[in-house]
Formats: structure tokens, C-alpha cells, sequence
């Protein structure tokens, strides 16, 4: 048998239990157990976890959805501690809203001999709005420490029956026992998806069930779903993961219809011109767009001397993103009036964007809206506002496209956050045309090294390194170090390099937008020389080479989702030691990867008394699939090694 298949079918056993886990009964063999059995890495487990959603029809509210969740954990050291936080987002529209209803959590830990037991207390239970229609409710489970072993329950009744929320079968940690029911009566009519890389066994079977509707008892069908499974395999997060929620293994339903007792039949399934439609129609999304009596004398006085459409779009963008500021909320729909957040000088995703659409329009830019999964939600499989959290501005002059987000204050046209470069976009029309758009630049970002250094006979190394950011490495940069003081600068350049001696510290274009960052520094080191009697071994990009493959992982199951292509190049120029001559050095290597994804090239000469080293890697493309992963992880195990070879200097 194939050896992957002959694995999924012994780690994702999938059968029902033969033994219930109740809540509060915990054994001592449990609490001592050092590591899971079958990942012995793995710093938490999810010993237990059980999720029953059904339907209980109200009199007053017809049917309300009521999941009930009991979870189990084993912490097995302090990197599982953030595995004892729990969250829930509840809906909440117009006053009508989910509940959370029987919370109780223990802590369970050894003492001596003895299970001690620490309760979840209310004021350890905290409730804040995440975003304009949803509630998080979160808990830290108390008084953990290594071993311990967390427990909790809680029941949910939703209002809102005709959304049932992603199931997840897998964790970025393993689980030992998950068991997962649906029962859903037969006026729901469901589409159900299943997502991930592990084999899912829905078992399916009816039964019937009895309510009261307008005073009349009437049987119907309840179809029921049930999966059970065990020592499924954690997740395995690897670098440039993008989202991995896009990845694990989950089960989603989508409602398709309903038809209650005396009514007819409602049709819920949607396309996206349907969602566009109702996009343009809806007075707090299309309404946003055409209001502009709020700052049309400001855009009068900002644009009314510029004919050039891409100078007024230019123009109206920069303004925008100076006098509003994000307040880190996605936003689909604004939460208040456009002519609020214009005077207050803040608002969420959607209130930015959409006023930059209105002012665009008004200017007579050729714009239109685009709806956005970001990287903070997974991608939706099929059309549905609920898999949207976001909104961007498309403008068109002549053939030239940009795509604008003014909540980003270090943006540029078509130079996007990460949220939104790694998320999916609609472009929508008031027809109902759409389009889907990619946001993953082609253009290649780059940064560049050139270090000139002197090489003294003792192995000491002095010199200066010049490095410029361009396109997304700039703006990537910017996020990360604009607030950055000059000692906090000169900090981060020492760790990245493991530099000591950093002096000069200068940087340039900082602040001004679309320009390439340039940074410079001078720097002395003796850790990158080796001094054997009269000969100096080192290696010849000094402390720019790579020293790690960061691709560990043998197998890789989704792809590797860098954002945007990028090249490295570096120009490095060593002056020798008089008295000293070359008598070993790297051979010239080149390498591509397969269909143009990347390449990289070294070259090694010498002049007079100076090595020129020339080294440029690239990556061309921003998504690298995973039937490509086991020539990229190679790739950069000969690149590592090329950069590891040795120039060896003897004394004449």
C-alpha cells in the first residue's frame, strides 16, 4: 500500500467512540503524560472536542440554532500556553444577537499526588466588539502551568438560522478525539463543502422529530451528520503559509433554500451579480458612493485647476489617506454617516474606501469597488457576502489599472497591505458584472547590497554596506521601521547580520512615498574570518550569506505564498591583505528553477588585490505551488551551499 495513504489511514482512524468523555472526569495519567505519543513535538493537544448543533424551534423567534462545544486540552510546556485562550465571535445585527449561555472551565493540575482543580471565573471572561456586527468573547483558563490540562463547555443559541459556521476538523496542534453532530430539519435545504488535505468520513443518516407550528403538532424529517475521528494529525504551518485557514481540513454548508410549514419555498443560493446588485442598491454601501455634498467644496478647491486624470486620482488618494485614519477595523459596510467619519478623521475599511470612491466619482475618475476576502479570513469556496470583510478602490485611465487602499498610510497605487495582497477581490458594477481580481503584484520587488570592506591579516573586517528597498520591499519596510529610532535602527541591523560594530547609520526616502529606501551603514567585524597560522578561511558573502534553509519540511501539502516575486542581488568587494594570495575560491554556478519561477547566479573575479563577488537570487513569481516545493526546498539547499564555499587566502 502507498505509504502516504497507508499514514492517513492510521493517524485519521475514522469510526465512532466507544467511550464519552465527561466533563470533570480527568485522570492522573493524563495530567503526567510528558509529550503526545504520536508528535512528540507538539507543545498542546486537543485531548477531547465535541460540537452538536441542532435546531429548536421558538414560538416566538421560529427555529434558533444551538451549538453546544466541550474542549479538552493538554498543555504540554509553555509555547502551548496560548492554546488555554479560547474566542468566540458573535453575531449581533440590529439588537437581534447571538448569546453564549453555561460557560464553565477547570484548570487541572498535579500536585504531589493530588489533581488540584481551578474554576474559570466570571471576571475572567471578557467581551468587546472585534468589529461593527460582531462580538468577541474570550477567556484565559487560570492558574496553567506545565502538564495542566484545561476543560470547558458552552452553549451558543443564534437567532440567525440560516448560517451555520465553518466546521474545523483539524488544528494547528493535533487532536485525540474529535466528534462533531448536525441535525438539521428538512426546511433547510444545504449544500455542504469539505476543504483540507485529510480524508473526511460524514456519516448520514434521518430520524424524525415533532414541533408545534401555529398551533398544529407536525412531524418532519431531521437529517443528521456525524463525523468521528481520531489522532488527527496537527496542521503544519510552514513558512509563507499565506493563510493556512484556506488550507486545513473543514466542512462548510451553504443554505440553498428554505420552505416551512405553510410557506412557500425561499431561494437562498446567490451569484455573484446578485451580491453586486445588492451592493449598489444597499443605501449604506451604494449610498456611501454617491453622497458627496460633504466634501464637495474641499475637492472642488483641491482638483478644479487639474485636467490629468491620474494627477486627480493621485491627488484625491493622498488627501484621503491624510485626513482619515484607519482604525484597524475591516469593514465591508460603513458603521456611521460618511459625513461623520469625514469631520472625526477616522473610520474602519469600508468607510475610507468607499469615500474615496465617492470622491473619485465626483471628480469624473473612472472608479468602481472592489469587495475583498482578506488574509484575516479564509477564501469562501462559493459566492457569499459572509466570506467578504473588506473594500478597495479599482481605477481604469486609458490602460492603465490601479488598485487604491487609502487606509495604509504608507500605500502607493498598487502597493497594497499584506491583509489585502495575500486575501481574493470582486470587482463589482452596478449591472451586476464582476470580476475577480488577483492582487498579487507581477512586478518583481527588489532589494540590493553592495558592501565594499578591507580585510586586515588579523581577519578583521572593516567596510561599508549600502542597501536599497524598492516596490513592496520598500513598503514592507516602511511598516515595519518608520517608527524606529536611529539606536533602535542600528539594533536591528546588528541582529540581522550579528554585527557588533555598527556606526553611521544613514537612511534615506523614509518618508516619501514611492521613492526606494536606501540605507547605509559602516560596520567592523572579526567573527567572519577565520585566521589558521599564515592562510584566512571565509566565506564570500561575508555575513550576507544564507545560513539556513528556511523550507525544513519534506513534503509540502499548499503552496508557498510569498506575496510578491522578489530578487535579491549582492556586490561585494573585499580588498585582500597585502602579502596574501587566493589559493582556493568557489567555481561560477548558475541555477534555474522550473517554468521561470526562479534563479540564482554567482560569480567570483579578481582584480589586483580585490575579490569582486556578484550574487543575485529571484524568485519570480508571488505564489509558488506546492508540486514545485521539493525543487524549491533543493534550490535552496545549493544556493546555501554556494554562498557556504570557502575563499582561501594563504601569506606569500
Amino acid at each position: 500500500m502507498d505509504k502516504l495513504l497507508l499514514g492517513l489511514v492510521l493517524i485519521c482512524s475514522l469510526h465512532s467512540f466507544g467511550q464519552e468523555y465527561e466533563f470533570g472526569k480527568i485522570s492522573k495519567e493524563e495530567l503526567l503524560e510528558q509529550s503526545y505519543p504520536l508528535d512528540s513535538a507538539a507543545n498542546a493537544a486537543v485531548l477531547y472536542k465535541s460540537k452538536k448543533i441542532r435546531y429548536k424551534y421558538d414560538k416566538e423567534q421560529g427555529f434558533v440554532l444551538i451549538t453546544e462545544v466541550h474542549k479538552r486540552i493538554k498543555l504540554y510546556n509553555k509555547n502551548g500556553f496560548d492554546y488555554a485562550t479560547e474566542e468566540m465571535f458573535l453575531f449581533d445585527s440590529n439588537g437581534v444577537k447571538e448569546k453564549m449561555l453555561g460557560l464553565t472551565g477547570k484548570t487541572y493540575s498535579i500536585s504531589g499526588d493530588d489533581i488540584v482543580e481551578t474554576k474559570l471565573k466570571k471576571e475572567g471572561v471578557f467581551k468587546v466588539a472585534d468589529s461593527d456586527y460582531i462580538n468577541k468573547v474570550s477567556f484565559t483558563m487560570p492558574a496553567i502551568k506545565e502538564g495542566s490540562i484545561i476543560e470547558f463547555k458552552y452553549k451558543i443559541l443564534s437567532p440567525f438560522s440560516r448560517s451555520i459556521d465553518r466546521l474545523l476538523l483539524q488544528y494547528d496542534i493535533p487532536i485525540k478525539k474529535i466528534k462533531i453532530s448536525l441535525a438539521i430539519p428538512e426546511y433547510y435545504n444545504f449544500r455542504k463543502r469539505t476543504s483540507g488535505f485529510l480524508p473526511i468520513n460524514i456519516k448520514e443518516s434521518s430520524d424524525r422529530q415533532s414541533d408545534l407550528f401555529l398551533g398544529n403538532s407536525i412531524d418532519y424529517n431531521v437529517t443528521k451528520y456525524q463525523i468521528d475521528s481520531e489522532n488527527v494529525p496537527a496542521f503544519k504551518k510552514e513558512p509563507y503559509s499565506g493563510n493556512y485557514k484556506n488550507y486545513i481540513s473543514t466542512l462548510s454548508f451553504e443554505l440553498q433554500s428554505t420552505q416551512f410549514p405553510y410557506s412557500s419555498i425561499t431561494n437562498y443560493g446567490t451569484t455573484w451579480g446578485a451580491i453586486a446588485r445588492g451592493a449598489f442598491k444597499d443605501s449604506r454601501f451604494g449610498g456611501a458612493m454617491k453622497n458627496n455634498k460633504y466634501f464637495k467644496d474641499d475637492i472642488d478647491q483641491l482638483v478644479s485647476e487639474i485636467s490629468n486624470p491620474l494627477e486627480k486620482t493621485k491627488l484625491i488618494y493622498e488627501y484621503v489617506k491624510d485626513k482619515i485614519t484607519w482604525n484597524n477595523r475591516n469593514a465591508l459596510i460603513p458603521r456611521k454617516s460618511m459625513k461623520k467619519v469625514y469631520q472625526e478623521g477616522i473610520g474602519n475599511a469600508a468607510e475610507i474606501n468607499l469615500m474615496l470612491i465617492a470622491m473619485l466619482k465626483y471628480a469624473k475618475i473612472n472608479v468602481k469597488p472592489i469587495l475583498v476576502t482578506t488574509n484575516d479570513k479564509p477564501l469562501s469556496m462559493f459566492p457569499t457576502i459572509q466570506g467578504l470583510d473588506y473594500v478597495l478602490a479599482r481605477v481604469r485611465i486609458n490602460d492603465d489599472i490601479l488598485f487604491l487602499d487609502a487606509t495604509d498610510k504608507y500605500g502607493e497605487p498598487n502597493v497594497l497591505p499584506n491583509r489585502v495582497v495575500h486575501g481574493l477581490g470582486r470587482l463589482i458594477a452596478e449591472s451586476g458584472n464582476s470580476e475577480m481580481i488577483f492582487f498579487r503584484p507581477s512586478k518583481i520587488s527588489k532589494k540590493q547590497n553592495i558592501l565594499m570592506c578591507e580585510m586586515g591579516s588579523d581577519g578583521n573586517v572593516r567596510g561599508r554596506q549600502r542597501i536599497k528597498h524598492t516596490f513592496y520591499e520598500a513598503h514592507d519596510f516602511r511598516i515595519k521601521n518608520t517608527l524606529k529610532k536611529e539606536e533602535e535602527q542600528r539594533k536591528r541591523i546588528g541582529d540581522l547580520y550579528s554585527l557588533q560594530n555598527i556606526s553611521e547609520y544613514k537612511i534615506s526616502n523614509l518618508k516619501d512615498i514611492g521613492k526606494p529606501v536606501v540605507e547605509s551603514f559602516a560596520f567592523e567585524t572579526s567573527d567572519e574570518v577565520e585566521v589558521i597560522d599564515d592562510e584566512l578561511f571565509f566565506s564570500p558573502l561575508l555575513f550576507l550569506r544564507n545560513r539556513e534553509n528556511i523550507f525544513k519540511s519534506n513534503e509540502r501539502l499548499y503552496p508557498v505564498d510569498l506575496g510578491y516575486g522578489v530578487s535579491k542581488s549582492y556586490s561585494v568587494n573585499i580588498k585582500i591583505p597585502e602579502g596574501y594570495e587566493i589559493i582556493e575560491k568557489p567555481d561560477d554556478m548558475g541555477l534555474k528553477l522550473s517554468d521561470d519561477i526562479g534563479s540564482f547566479m554567482f560569480r567570483m573575479k579578481v582584480v589586483g588585490n580585490t575579490i569582486q563577488i556578484s550574487v543575485k537570487e529571484t524568485l519570480n513569481v508571488p505564489l509558488v505551488m506546492e508540486q514545485y516545493y521539493t525543487e524549491l526546498k533543493t534550490f535552496y539547499d545549493l544556493l546555501i551551499q554556494k554562498e557556504s564555499d570557502q575563499i582561501v587566502l594563504k601569506k606569500i
